[in-house]
Formats: C-alpha cells, sequence, structure tokens
C-alpha cells in the first residue's frame, strides 16, 4: 500500500489529468488497497489527456512505458464518434469519458504507477509527438486478427516501429529502462464463440495462431529494442459477465475457461526461454476472485464477483448502449460499483483492477529490477 503523503500526490495528479471533481475522488489508494472511488473526465481532444507526459526535461531518466493491446489497456485510442456505439461507448456515459474501458483506471495505469508515472503514457490517437515517458497504441476490440474500426496488434507495433524509424522514439530512450506491455485478453476467442460446436473443433489451431502472433510481436519489440516486456495471459474467460449472464451469473463458462487455460499453456510455452520477457498471470490473479475457489478476502471484497456493475438489458448488448432514435438508455448501472469486480461485460472496475494488480505487484517490480 502507498504512503499516504503518496496517496494525496497521486489523488491531485489524476484529479488534474482527469478533471475529476474533488468530491468524487476521495478514497484514492495505491495498488492492493482495496478501494477507490470512480471519478469522472471528460474527452481533452487532439494532444488531450495525458499530454503532460510529453513534457519532460531534456535529462529525464525514468522509465519509457509502451502499451499495446484491448480494453484492458486502451486509454483513448477508439476516436469519440456519434452516435454512441460498441466501440465508441467509453466516451459516453456511464463510463467516465476518459476513452477508458472501466469506471476510472485499467492495467496500463496500474503498471505506469509501478514505473513512478501517474497515469498509462498518452495514447496515440490523442498525442502529438512522443515523450520520453512513452506512448498508449492500445485499442479496444482489438486482437490479433483483423476487426473493422479497432486496430490489431501487428498494426500498433507497426505504428510503433515506424515511429523508431522516425526518430519520433529516440532510440535513447529505448536503450534506456524501456518497458513494453502487451496486453492481448480474449477478444479472438470471443469472435469463434463458445457456444457453438465449432468452438471445441478450432480452438486449438485458433490458439495455436492466436499465441504465435502475440509471441511474434513480442520478439518485435525486443529486436527494436524494448529492454523489458510484460505480456498478459488470458483471464478466465468462462467468467467474463458475457459468459456467465446465461448461468445468471452464479458460475462460470467451462468452455470459454477451458480455451483460455489451453492458450495460457500454448502461450507459455512459447515464450519459454525469451530474453527480457515477463508473462504477467492474469488467469492466478483473476482466479482468486472469480474462480470457483475464490480467496475469502475477495468474496467480502466484491459481493458481486461475476455478475457485471453495468449490465445491457439486452443479452446480447453492450454496456453504454442506448437506443438510435430516442438516446434512451438500454443499460443499468449498480449504485456500488466498488462491491462489483466487473464493470461491464468484460472490464474490471477500477477497484477490480487494483485487486488483480495487487499479488502482480511483486513479480513484475522483481522482474524490473524495482524490489531491493
Amino acid at each position: 500500500m502507498m504512503k499516504p503523503s503518496a496517496i494525496i500526490s497521486l489523488a491531485c495528479v489524476l484529479l488534474f489529468i482527469l478533471n475529476v471533481p474533488r468530491g468524487e475522488s476521495s478514497r484514492l489508494q495505491g495498488l492492493g488497497a482495496g478501494h477507490h472511488s470512480p471519478g469522472q473526465g471528460h474527452h481533452g481532444g487532439h494532444g488531450g489527456h495525458g499530454g503532460h507526459q510529453n513534457d519532460q526535461p531534456a535529462d529525464y531518466n525514468g522509465y519509457s512505458f509502451y502499451v499495446f493491446g484491448d480494453s484492458f489497456a486502451d486509454n483513448g485510442n477508439l476516436l469519440k464518434k456519434y452516435p454512441n456505439s460498441e466501440l465508441t461507448r467509453q466516451w459516453y456515459p456511464p463510463y467516465q469519458a476518459s476513452g477508458r474501458f472501466s469506471n476510472l483506471l485499467v492495467q496500463s495505469d496500474f503498471i505506469a504507477l509501478l514505473l513512478r508515472q501517474p497515469v498509462s503514457p498518452p495514447a496515440h490517437r490523442q498525442t502529438r509527438g512522443v515523450g520520453p515517458a512513452g506512448m498508449n497504441f492500445a485499442a479496444g476490440d482489438s486482437g490479433v486478427f483483423d476487426v473493422p474500426g479497432t486496430p490489431t496488434l501487428t498494426r500498433q507495433v507497426h505504428t510503433f516501429n515506424k515511429l523508431v524509424n522516425d526518430g519520433d522514439i529516440k532510440k535513447e530512450h529505448l536503450a534506456g529502462q524501456s518497458v513494453a506491455l502487451v496486453a492481448i485478453d480474449g477478444n479472438d476467442y470471443a469472435r469463434v464463440g463458445t457456444d457453438t460446436s465449432s468452438f471445441a473443433d478450432v480452438r486449438e489451431h485458433h490458439a495455436s495462431n492466436v499465441t504465435e502472433e502475440i509471441v511474434a510481436n513480442v520478439a518485435r519489440l525486443r529486436n527494436l529494442g524494448v529492454k523489458k516486456v510484460l505480456v498478459n495471459n488470458l483471464f478466465p474467460l468462462g467468467c467474463a459477465p458475457s459468459l456467465s449472464r446465461p448461468n445468471n451469473y452464479a458460475y462460470c463458462d467451462e468452455e470459454g475457461n477451458q480455451g483460455a487455460a489451453l492458450h495460457n499453456r500454448l502461450l507459455a510455452e512459447k515464450l519459454a526461454g525469451m530474453d527480457g520477457v515477463l508473462l504477467v498471470d492474469l488467469s492466478a490473479a483473476f482466479s482468486r476472485i472469480v474462480g470457483p475457489n475464490p480467496d475469502v478476502d475477495m468474496v467480502n471484497l466484491f459481493p458481486n464477483r461475476l455478475a457485471p456493475c453495468c449490465e445491457s438489458m439486452d443479452p446480447k448488448g453492450y454496456c453504454g448502449q442506448v437506443d438510435p432514435d430516442t438516446d434512451v438508455a438500454l443499460y443499468k448501472v449498480c449504485q456500488d460499483p466498488d462491491s462489483y469486480f466487473f464493470w461491464d461485460e468484460m472490464n474490471p472496475t477500477q477497484v477490480g483492477w487494483e485487486a488483480v494488480m495487487a499479488p502482480l505487484d511483486r513479480p513484475i517490480r522483481e522482474f524490473l529490477g524495482l524490489v531491493t
């Protein structure tokens, strides 16, 4: 847990960056602390959120952090558009309009805190120039396969590569304390669908292709000069509200969890022996909260472990969905997000992310040499 003085300092930074009304963010704490209050921000336009990250001194000697992946890490790379859609809902209520798929902070923000940055580095699509603190390329709904409206992992890494080649990302920053996060967290499997017989038939071939692409992009980042790469494995996908909803959120979908376990086995095998790479065990961190044998303190912290705080009225809909003709909300939101692990049909609440990152804090610090 962070010292009280650090908590106050961090709260002030977030209030400034995300334009959070002070009365709504009074319990902000550090990794593993337990509870946050959701804040409220707004889209600042091009060069908006996180622009302060580029205003680093010429002799900056901190970490350079580069983020790739999906909604677990995105902080604004899918631009705001009207009307609201599944890919733009993060700019509209009940999201906090910071471009994040949560009620405030996401995984990339918590790793940034470990690197002594106030939040994730700025989103590529929101920023002019690349500061020494890094950049975020992640985009919601992304994976290794093409989806209209969002860049694949390979496309994100290609953009990073071009910025390196053009000199916008300085090689001296990569040669120093550079860290990347690769957060690919299940969208490719969601498109297969666990409710069809084809899922069992194709998942091994599919998982092999997905993990092969992830590993290829990790190797590419290392070859481009990134010193340390953090790679998420999959959380138990069957515990996502989108898959546990047919079970009335009483238990997880076993097919989804089996698919995630296969992915994780293949990914671990393919990353084994690769220098400068840490497999971030989201599977274990999530399982202690939403698995069949959760930790007692997690059960107490989250009375609602599988149900989402924000639930679409349509089982095939999404949090934030509105009637296209009337703009009437087609979703409902809980009264106390802090008692829910999941914010929407896939993504944790900020308090959920705190609980996930708490046991991962030390392994990441050890990998980065931050533990003496």
